[in-house]
């Protein structure tokens, strides 16, 4: 039986752009959802990375401050683990907007000590403008979603056939 690659989806629905995540993974096509395992989680929390297997791979869905309105930014888990060393000092890094306990970075930064190598996986997520309690998604998000779903999914083809790939 293969494997289906986790998709944790962050944010709140209620939130404006904050729910674009979730509207995003209503868009990907039946076939692709049956090779994900959809988890919706609000905010990524470390147990979820810690009850991966070592070299099992997962995909990060949420909405980005920082980034234009629709704009798509797709990173590999590891580099945002390094990015985040680097650019904690600097003050300048894109924040997945998701109210998270610790921020993501940390998050990420966190469960690489504890597992001794960072999650495998990529982060895909879309700049949001507006992340107010009972607002619509904004209109450059709402245009964007389908190349939003398309960027998760291209994670997810990929993940999916690393796995099927004979050794």
């Amino acid at each position: 039986m293969t494997t289906r690659v986790p998709i944790f989806v962050c944010g709140e629905p209620a939130r404006g752009d904050d729910a674009a995540g979730f509207a995003a993974i209503e868009l990907l096509r039946p076939d692709l959802r049956e090779r994900a395992e959809v988890v919706p989680v609000g905010q990524l929390d470390i147990l979820f990375l810690m009850d991966l297997p070592a070299d099992a791979p997962c995909v990060v869905v949420d909405a980005v401050a920082g980034l234009r309105p629709g704009e798509i930014w797709v990173r590999p888990l590891a580099a945002l683990v390094d990015r985040a060393r680097v650019l904690a000092a600097a003050g300048c890094a894109p924040e997945p907007r998701s109210s998270h306990e610790l921020p993501l970075e940390q998050v990420l930064d966190l469960a690489a000590t504890l597992r001794d190598a960072p999650p495998a996986g990529t982060f895909v997520g879309i700049g949001g403008g507006c992340f107010d309690v009972g607002t619509p998604l904004t209109a450059p998000v709402a245009a964007a979603l389908p190349r939003f779903a398309a960027a998760i999914a291209a994670e997810v083809v990929a993940f999916a056939a690393r796995e099927a790939a004979p050794c």
